[in-house]
């Protein structure tokens, strides 16, 4: 976290040491549950390594993925957090995971010393534009060219099927996308 954060040169070095401070780094395991359905998300998490996902659960009993996260990627519930209102999706770890987790008290009071902490919501906004992007009326060759552009690793980390989803496309529409673009 301190190091993305400090490449947008918007934070004083001392600014960064009362972030670290303020951090608490927590390992999670293959299928550990980061946020569960009903609960207010009172943190925002930085995934130093690992994959985690973000799901709901359809009336078929079917993940339906909202979001996929590959080290060095934000994570957060929007907004269950902004809002304080219960999640209406799970968060879990894909696979052995290690996060940086700043809660929201700890946000408060960092913002207390530096209102530059204010502008840590327009760098987690790409996590949560990301999620908009596959809601809206994309073609399935446009999404799956901004995952191969943006974000790779999440080729690498996922399964075709949670991959599609996430897409919100078909397993097989997916297959086809990546012979067309292959």
């Amino acid at each position: 976290m301190i190091s993305t954060l400090r490449k947008t040169e918007r934070y004083s070095e001392e600014e960064l040491q009362l972030l670290k401070a303020a951090i608490v780094v927590r390992d999670l395991k293959k299928g550990e549950v980061l946020l569960e359905v009903g609960a207010v998300c009172s943190q925002v998490c930085f995934l130093e390594k690992g994959a985690i996902y973000q799901y709901r659960v359809d009336t078929d009993n079917q993940e339906q993925i909202i979001d996929l996260n590959a080290s060095n990627d934000w994570i957060i519930n929007h907004q269950s957090f902004t809002g304080r209102k219960p999640s209406t999706y799970c968060i879990q770890a894909y696979e052995d995971s290690t996060i940086q987790v700043l809660t929201i008290n700890a946000i408060h009071a960092l913002i207390a010393q530096s209102q530059t902490f204010l502008q840590m919501g327009t760098i987690m906004e790409k996590a949560i534009s990301r999620v908009r992007f596959f809601d809206e009326q994309y073609t399935p060759d446009e999404k799956y060219q901004y995952i191969l552009e943006q974000q790779p690793a999440l080729i690498q980390k996922f399964p075709q099927k949670m991959l599609a989803s996430y897409l919100k496309m078909s397993p097989e529409t997916l297959s086809r996308v990546r012979k067309r673009i292959s």
